[in-house]
């Protein structure tokens, strides 16, 4: 190499390894502080857009859980509430055998009957108080078809969701009111023994159920109060011709109001528990009478226990559904924040490493710097050499 003094090349190369050691040794600080390898898009851009599109994987999936475990909250709190409706059908109908027995009279009849109709608005309380927060979980009507009551989504996917269908949901009590004293079929003020429900308001089209078949009586009038033991009614226009009204006839608004309580019976009894309960029949004088009817109970009452059966069936099927998805779900959060970890996380052992590394260049990178700093007096020596030398030729000529 040329001896110049214009130019240090050494020096230059020895300050840019210097300032690559120093800049080396600042990502690998940067890197071991933060714990992360990839803190800027400059470190890996590949790796960044990939870590990215892990990370929206992984946020959905973890919402995904929460909505799954709510969804589990919902068809838990449904089928608690089934299965205590269950237990007080199970007991309804061992009263409904209790009452055919020959030897039981009058007096006890009656008490069954009062007992049956309490556990009755027993079961109504339990399907109106089963609420998540506001929302009530029985409000399914009889006549809605088939559709989706609440969707539970595992992802950010739209195709990823658990749809809970409404037949899981339907009302599993009545809302009905009872006739109390005979009525003839121009009759507009209906006494009850059971008062007509809040949904009773005015304008609201009134059948008697008889059967499961509806028959109209007419429209609630705008004087009736709801809850009251009178219904006034605005009689004729589509009223079933010759409607007249005895003492037991259950009252309901329409076919998608009267719940499971209410729907007719499949075998040939052909009653509902609604209707067989408050059979005037179950408490006749006569006992092979109130036989069949407690008979007809019975039947009812096992078919409710069947629908009842079904729908919490249902409900344990979509139960079992999310807890094997949020089990997939969980794993697939894992994995994938095991895939992200391997990119972006910085590996200690490595770092440290090349940190170690990096400060060995660095020290002898400045030693060189120094020696490099130090090279241009190899001409200064020179010049003064030089300059000794002239002046001793100078002396030689004198």
């Amino acid at each position: 190499m040329a001896a110049v003094l214009g130019t240090n090349v050494a020096s230059l190369w020895a300050s840019k390894n210097l300032q690559s050691a120093q800049s080396n040794m600042a990502n690998s600080v940067e890197r071991l502080s933060s714990g992360l390898r990839i803190n800027r898009a400059r470190d890996d851009a590949a790796g960044l857009g990939i870590a990215n599109s892990l990370t929206q994987q992984i946020n959905g999936a973890k919402q995904g859980i929460s909505n799954l475990n709510d969804g589990i909250s919902i068809v838990q709190t449904a089928e608690g509430a089934i299965a205590q409706a269950s237990e007080m059908a199970q007991r309804m109908l061992s009263l409904a055998i209790q009452g055919t027995n020959g030897s039981l009279s009058q007096d006890g009849r009656i008490s069954i009957k009062n007992e049956l109709a309490s556990l009755m608005n027993g079961i109504n309380g339990i399907s109106t108080r089963t609420k998540i927060g506001s929302s009530g979980l029985f409000t399914v009507k009889q006549s809605e078809a088939s559709a989706t009551s609440f969707s539970v989504y595992a992802g950010k996917e739209s195709s990823d969701v658990v749809n809970l269908d409404n037949s899981a949901f339907k009302n599993i009590g009545a809302s009905f009111a009872v006739v109390g004293t005979a009525a003839n079929t121009a009759a507009t003020s209906i006494t009850l023994s059971v008062a007509s429900p809040s949904t009773y308001s005015s304008g609201t089209e009134v059948f008697k159920l008889s059967s499961g078949t509806l028959y109209t009586l007419g429209t609630v009038s705008a004087t009736n109060t709801a809850g009251t033991t009178t219904l006034v009614l605005v009689r004729g226009g589509s009223q079933t011709s010759n409607m007249e009204l005895v003492a037991g006839d259950v009252i309901v608004t329409n076919n998608s109001e009267y719940g499971l309580l209410g729907k007719s019976a499949t075998t040939v009894a052909g009653r509902s528990v609604l209707e067989a309960v408050y059979n005037a029949n179950l408490v006749v004088s006569t006992a092979a009478t109130a036989q069949t009817a407690f008979q007809s109970l019975s039947t009812a009452i096992g078919d409710y226990i069947t629908l009842l059966s079904t729908q919490r069936g249902l409900l344990g099927a979509y139960q079992n559904q999310m807890e094997y998805s949020v089990n997939n779900v969980t794993e697939l959060s894992a994995n994938l924040t095991s895939a992200r970890s391997r990119i972006v996380d910085t590996d200690y052992a490595s770092e440290t490493a090349k940190l170690t590394k990096g400060q060995i260049l660095q020290q002898a990178a400045t030693a060189m710097l120094a020696q490099a700093n130090q090279m241009p007096n190899v001409i200064l020596s020179l010049l003064k050499y030089f300059s000794n030398y002239s002046r001793s030729q100078s002396w030689q000529l004198y």
